[in-house]
């Protein structure tokens, strides 16, 4: 009886694997995975997630100018102290899975797994900080699935896959430029990308008739060597510097288990445990890799911008329980707490996501799932000034942020033949 229970797991999968990851701590929106292997026959699933964070900063000071001092750029007025930072973002995904044999499976997955896109205007004291980031990627990965009898009715399963990925970094803030004739001002923008090859392995073991299955899965670090340019228009004047640059980061290492069981005729519970690498990325720094000094003033192979996060590391901690009403309809609930990986230079605080969502079977062959979540960004202040505790700028500020919401919806469907 508890077997009927296994197909509930689906729904449950896009609640905390949809919407939960695409804000969860750090740069983390989306990972590859290995849940579409465990499905019967040949399988192609695609979807989307929105998110829409709801993240307002607050009293923000802290910087040596009581007013803006850009030409162009507000000049002479006081600056803002309230910014809505976040901006709404899809998250798209596509899996394509094929049972080579009985037992071995694979599946093709295209992912976005790192992003940011924040916008903070040009009128308040962050904007020497960046008035505009976004981080955007691609994630090209295949994954394979071989299985083993460990018993008359449980298996093991041997998990592995490699990606290809693709990371482009942007950034625009103003910045102080210390030119022969005084001080300017400058709007900077930093763009940079490079691809590079990662890979995981894994293992699981089920029993299917009592919908019971654990799995245990390490993604490795990819390591990026991002280069490009930076490009500066001096404000209130006809002139431009453009320098190439280089730098270096790898996104982190993370381990997930996750297990599910069947708990009575129809009803299913699982959970999950998630720690990622975070605290492995501390600052960035994009050196000088052109010919000659830039602005005259920094010399080849020293810094001319960086990004500071000086993360810690990330837990996400999931717990949900799945029905199957009939043979049309089924639905989840799951409760996700994801750990913010601030030291106090960002505001990705602790996200609490609480997520329902429902699974629809058309036809034997088609089913659809719709999936929501309304959660809390809990609160804090930053600090990139001089004080901070790790990194800071003469130039940086202070914010305080309260509660805030993050809303998000998943929608997907999938085929199978």
């Amino acid at each position: 009886m508890l077997k009927t229970a296994f197909k509930v797991s689906a729904v449950t999968l896009a609640l905390s694997g949809g919407i939960l990851t695409a804000h969860a701590g750090g740069l983390e929106r989306s990972s590859q995975d290995f849940d579409i292997l465990f499905d019967d026959g040949n399988v192609v699933e695609t979807g989307a997630t929105f998110v829409t964070p709801q993240r307002k900063l607050k009293n923000i000071r802290g910087n040596p100018f009581p007013v803006n001092p850009v030409p162009d750029q507000n000049f002479g007025k006081p600056f803002d102290t309230e910014v809505d930072e976040g901006k709404s973002y899809w998250v798209p995904k596509v899996s394509a899975k094929f049972q080579l044999t009985d037992d071995l499976a694979c599946a093709a997955q295209y992912r976005q797994p790192w992003g940011i896109d924040t916008d903070s205007g040009i009128n308040n004291a962050r904007m020497f900080g960046a008035i505009k980031q976004k981080i955007s990627s691609n994630d090209y990965g295949l994954n394979c699935s071989y299985r083993f009898a460990a018993g008359d009715k449980s298996f093991f399963r041997i998990l592995g896959g490699v990606s290809y990925q693709q990371l482009k970094g942007e950034q625009t803030k103003i910045s102080p430029l210390p030119l022969p004739t005084g001080l300017a001002y400058g709007n900077s923008r930093l763009d940079v990308d490079d691809s590079a090859f990662g890979w995981r392995l894994g293992a699981a073991y089920e029993i299917p008739e009592i919908a019971l299955r654990a799995s245990l899965v390490y993604q490795s670090k990819v390591n990026y060597k991002l280069e490009g340019n930076v490009d500066i228009d001096v404000a209130g004047a006809p002139l431009s510097f453009t320098t190439p640059v280089i730098g270096s980061v790898a996104t982190p290492q993370s381990v997930e288990f996750k297990f599910q069981t069947g708990i009575a005729p129809d009803w299913l519970a699982l959970a999950s445990i998630k720690w990622t690498d975070w605290k492995s990325i501390t600052a960035v720094s994009f050196l000088n890799d052109g010919s000659q000094p830039f602005l005259g003033r920094i010399p080849v192979g020293s810094e001319v911008t960086s990004l500071d996060l000086y993360y810690k590391d990330g837990w996400t901690l999931m717990g949900g329980v799945g029905h199957k009403f009939n043979d049309k309809w089924s639905g989840a609930a799951t409760l996700t707490w994801d750990r913010g990986t601030t030291t106090g230079l960002t505001s990705q605080t602790d996200v609490w996501l609480l997520g329902l969502g429902a699974n629809y079977k058309a036809t034997e062959h088609l089913e659809f799932r719709l999936a929501g979540a309304v959660g809390i960004l809990t609160s804090g202040t930053l600090d990139n000034t001089l004080a901070a505790k790790n990194g800071g700028s003469q130039f940086g500020s202070k914010a305080d942020f309260g509660t805030d919401v993050v809303g998000g919806m998943t929608l997907s469907a999938k085929y199978r033949f």
